[in-house]
């Protein structure tokens, strides 16, 4: 193996150079000799003596992706890589910083190094957008693809992650939410997506009646292949704008509906509440100031109720997850009463 002969006191700065150079050889020990340090490196730098060495490769597994990037990534780069990221299925979606555009290949690598279930690092492109909500990704390590199969709570879900929302921060509201259905209820699940409220909602319940409306045909697509995945029989697909579908045909219908769109449910909270039996829950989800998210939360939803003819209840209310540092997603549990004196 090939390394650097450089002086100890000009070590770690050589290193850092070299990782900016893409010179260094990641996984090969740092090897020291008298009054100096031997960097493992792919060519010659600078007025250095190079020198080879036996040096086996060292079986490290890292257990964080910063961890797998110290020796790879200066410290300064270090300092802007954003940790966090998402996995879906044997998909990590992750967030690459200007700055480290030119290193993403390494920290994508890096990634799948660390989870050795994934197979695809996707780098986001932009925020969610377009009326679909979905997200721009391009892959920067491992197959290049983005479809992907997710299970939760027994259910097995094929999604592509390029032509459908989908989060798996509201894992705990699906199972929080099928824990609270009661026998032979009918439900109404706006805004389906590839239908991981419902088929959770299903697998245990499988007297109840689910209506699963969504407006993006490819979602709608994946949510009927996963409907006959997971025999989930009491569940129906309907594509469309869920207020039209509703007004249309569901009116007064549902013991429950469901509402987590991600951004702009509240303009459909007329929707949710003629779906609504007189004394259905509507579980209304939507995005508030930290500050004080449920008043916030709560005056659009009784807005919408004054404006419907109705008269709602909070029988619950909870934030869901932080979305930024001023902002969070809440939901409230609504109890609709319609026979309003």
């Amino acid at each position: 193996m090939l390394f650097l002969k450089v002086p100890r006191a000009q070590g770690e700065k050589t290193r850092r150079e070299l990782i900016q150079k893409g010179l260094f050889v990641a996984g090969y020990p740092i090897l020291g000799e008298e009054g100096v340090v031997l960097l493992p490196v792919s060519g010659p730098f600078g007025e250095f003596e190079t020198v080879e060495r036996d040096a086996e490769k060292r079986p490290i597994h890292h257990d964080r992706l910063k961890d797998a990037l110290t020796e790879l990534l200066t410290p300064a780069e270090l300092e802007t890589l954003i940790g966090s990221f998402d996995i879906i299925g044997d998909i990590a979606i992750i967030e690459i910083p200007d700055a480290l555009e030119s290193r993403e290949k390494e920290i994508g690598d890096a990634l799948l190094s660390v989870h050795k279930n994934l197979k695809t690092v996707l780098k986001k492109l932009g925020p969610m957008e377009g009326e679909f909500r979905v997200r721009r990704v391009r892959p920067i390590a491992g197959e290049d693809r983005t479809t992907t199969l997710y299970r939760e709570s027994g259910v097995l879900m094929e999604v592509d992650v390029a032509k459908v929302y989908f989060s798996v921060r509201l894992a705990h509201e699906r199972t929080r939410i099928a824990e609270l259905v009661k026998p032979g209820e009918r439900i109404l699940a706006l805004f389906a997506g590839i239908g991981p409220f419902p088929l959770v909602i299903s697998k245990t319940h499988k007297d109840a009646e689910i209506i699963a409306i969504e407006l993006n045909p490819d979602a709608v697509a994946f949510m009927e292949k996963n409907i006959a995945r997971n025999k989930a029989n009491n569940v129906k697909a309907v594509l469309g704008d869920a207020r039209k579908v509703v007004m249309a045909g569901y009116q007064n219908y549902a013991d429950r509906v469901l509402m987590p769109l991600p951004k702009g449910a509240h303009d459909f909270l007329d929707a949710a509440y003629a779906g609504a039996k007189d004394g259905g829950m509507v579980h209304f989800y939507t995005f508030a100031g930290m500050q004080d998210p449920f008043r916030e939360a709560l005056g659009k939803a009784e807005s919408a109720a004054q404006a419907s003819g109705v008269r709602i209840e909070v029988a619950s209310q909870r934030i869901v997850r932080p979305y930024s540092p001023l902002t969070v997603q809440v939901v409230l549990d609504l109890i609709v009463r319609k026979n309003v004196t």
